[in-house]
């Protein structure tokens, strides 16, 4: 009950600190869309809409952020930004609106003197979080060395760790990313006390122009826990050969992976791949995604496979269009397209026209087991106007084999 009092009350003071400066100057976002789905019973499919409104007044920002679907109110964040000389803070807590409940809270403390920066991560989650309620703290200290070709950044985990946590909504009628919301500092990571609970040293570095070198250490409660070394060389021989070979060994195991990628002036093709092999004996390499992209006057062209379906998945847009293990796109709360999808084609235009931007965009999925002409899954067929920044419009059209699927509309206004 205590957490939550104190979580009310600071909310009050930001609401009254936003309205004590009615006179300040507002900015702000609202997003919305809306899904049809024109072969159902029920028309109205999803809905989902983001208000984001933010006050600045000198070093002072302060902001609210409110997310909506068709449920009701999903979420409701509030966060503040200052920055005065080489003093910097930011904040955000989180709520569940429906109970009221308080959910979590961060801050971040940053003092810096270049080329060093000293940060205080602090975290809280909330009595109705699982573990809860809980803090904890991550003291971090980086360095810039040789001017910026090399750094070095300290970590000490009292409590919390910057792995991330995610906060993640069940909703009847919808698919959204807005169900998910993920922060930096886990306070999850050990008990309430203030106590040592791991550290990570990081050091990075750019030799003869074309190699980067990360090297990670890794401690716990009771000593080493792992050093990972990852080397990573650039346009190899003036070629457009990049190889990027990583290695992580532990106090059990010691695994490495070797990836390859090809690059042109026209285009990138990237090949996801893996080493096999047991015991130190190297027997084979595992392509398991291929990427290819090109990019001319405008109009961009992409094509992703995920040639193992049953370990590795595709992620969504906002997550990089990755080909990534399954385990990893779930341990980092990324949202990823259907396994039954194993490649992804897109093609998307943009051109300037009379008062604004026109761009076009359609995105073919091939499935794996369809049986029509090349497995082909679904398409997703969209356009959008922008007149300046101010204001936005855009439709998107889904047809899979069932027929027309889904019709979307939505909107983005500025200030």
């Amino acid at each position: 009950m205590t957490y939550r009092i104190i979580a009310i009350v600071l909310a009050f003071v930001l609401l009254g600190a936003t309205a004590s400066l009615a006179a300040g100057p507002f900015t702000g976002t609202w997003q919305a869309e809306i899904g049809l789905a024109p072969l159902q019973t029920m028309p109205f499919s999803s809905f989902k809409s983001t208000l984001d409104v933010g006050l600045h007044i000198g070093f002072l920002e302060i902001s609210s952020t409110s997310d909506f679907i068709l449920d009701g109110w999903l979420w409701q964040e509030f966060g503040m930004k200052a920055s005065l000389a080489f003093i910097g803070f930011e904040g955000q807590m989180l709520f569940e609106p429906q109970s009221g409940s308080f959910l979590y809270a961060q801050g971040v403390l940053k003092f810096s003197f270049y080329p060093v920066v000293l940060s205080l991560y602090s975290a809280m989650i909330g009595p109705e979080v699982p573990g809860g309620p809980n803090y904890g703290f991550v003291v971090d200290m980086y360095g810039e060395l040789l001017g910026g070709i090399a750094s070095v950044e300290s970590a000490t985990f009292l409590g919390a760790d910057l792995s991330g946590i995610s906060f993640t909504q069940t909703a009847s009628s919808t698919t959204s990313t807005l169900l998910t919301k993920t922060y930096l500092t886990d306070p999850t990571i050990d008990s309430g006390e203030i106590c040592f609970s791991g550290e990570e040293f990081t050091f990075k570095a750019t030799t003869f122009g074309c190699i980067d070198i990360t090297a990670v250490t890794t401690f716990a409660k009771t000593g080493f826990t792992s050093q990972e070394i990852e080397l990573s060389f650039l346009h190899l021989f003036n070629s457009p050969l990049n190889i990027t070979l990583n290695y992580v060994f532990s106090l059990q195991t010691a695994s490495h992976t070797f990836t390859p990628s090809l690059e042109t002036d026209f285009g990138c093709l990237k090949l996801y791949t893996d080493l096999l092999g047991t015991g130190g004996q190297i027997t084979g390499i595992e392509i398991y995604g291929i990427e290819f992209s090109a990019s001319y006057a405008g109009t961009t062209f992409r094509s992703i496979s995920n040639l193992n379906t049953t370990n590795y998945v595709i992620t969504t847009p906002a997550y990089g269009l990755l080909v990534e293990l399954e385990t990893d796109a779930i341990a980092n709360a990324y949202l990823y397209y259907s396994k039954d999808y194993w490649e992804i084609v897109s093609l998307e235009v943009t051109t300037p026209g009379l008062g604004g931007t026109y761009t076009f965009s359609v995105d073919t999925f091939f499935g794996t087991s369809t049986g029509l002409l090349f497995d082909w899954g679904k398409t997703d067929m969209g356009a959008s106007i922008s007149f300046g920044s101010t204001f936005t419009v855009s439709s998107h059209v889904v047809v899979d084999t069932t027929g027309f699927s889904a019709w979307k509309i939505g909107a983005s206004l500025s200030w």
